[in-house]
């Protein structure tokens, strides 16, 4: 697909886009495709791939492999959030937190962290933090949902530079929290967020505003992985048709398998 025909739904990650350009320079590969939807008749909505596709465009490259989804289809296509595993002074967050006018933070309980949707008007918890120590703070904001956007924007600004992602627990309870912190020694705090429904978010890209790196997750059921797709495709100066050809040939010649079931992939 064309890379000027998908419109990104998140901020890309700076330092994870380098890294990631070096890995797909010296691969000569690129092994995944990012995750689209059709947003209108010739545009696609970036759902998962942000720092493939920014990378992609680093790199010079006019189209990039997608994975077409049904967005709507809400048996193949989950929703949910990522936690940030953060590595900051408390007091200097809570102080950030502090001079972002009208965000209202009160302390909080290790029930208080579940997984939970946010309103699009008016107030509602836009994050909670935990602290090592399991300290607890409710973040809560009022507005309209692309307020609440930009205020998330502005308060995960403030770590940016070191986020390590994990994923909440359906039945989130203490010893799940104690045991995810147990995972992540390196980092002494937790940042939690709200799932934002399919809406939400196409509303947001709609507005052409973009939610901050690494909050939305999506859950695909079927997802291609391993293409492993040459980057002299992309090379080519052919047309996109020509393109699509080659692609259709190369997989011609793949093997793959379909796991049904839940998988754990070592890397």
């Amino acid at each position: 697909i064309p890379i000027k025909n998908i419109v990104p739904h998140e901020i890309y990650d700076e330092k994870r886009s380098k890294g990631l350009s070096f890995q797909i320079k010296t691969d000569r590969k690129l092994c995944n495709p990012i995750i689209v939807a059709p947003l209108t008749k010739n545009t696609y909505v970036q759902l998962d791939g942000m720092n493939r596709l920014e990378t992609f465009k680093i790199l010079g490259f006019e189209s990039i492999l997608c994975q077409i989804v049904d967005y709507q289809d809400m048996e193949n296509v989950e929703l949910s959030s990522w936690l940030h595993f953060i590595n900051v002074k408390t007091s200097d967050f809570l102080k950030h937190l502090g001079e972002i006018k009208d965000l209202i933070v009160n302390k909080g309980i290790l029930d208080d962290v579940r997984n939970r949707y946010v309103q699009s008007e008016g107030f509602d918890k836009i994050l909670t933090f935990v602290t090592d120590d399991f300290d607890v703070y409710l973040a809560t904001y009022g507005g309209s949902l692309i307020d609440k956007i930009a205020v998330l924007n502005k308060i995960v600004d403030f770590y940016s530079k070191d986020i390590v992602r994990s994923v909440l627990p359906t039945s989130a309870g203490k010893e799940a929290i104690r045991s995810l912190f147990k995972e992540h020694l390196k980092h002494k705090q937790m940042v939690s967020f709200p799932t934002f429904t399919r809406h939400q978010i196409l509303k947001v890209v709609r507005k052409h505003d973009l939610f901050p790196p690494g909050i939305t997750r999506h859950v695909i059921k079927r997802r291609c992985l391993n293409v492993n797709l040459p980057l002299r495709l992309f090379r080519m100066k052919v047309s996109l048709a020509t393109q699509n050809r080659h692609l259709e040939e190369y997989l011609r010649q793949k093997k793959f398998r379909l796991y049904e079931e839940p998988t754990i992939y070592f890397e």
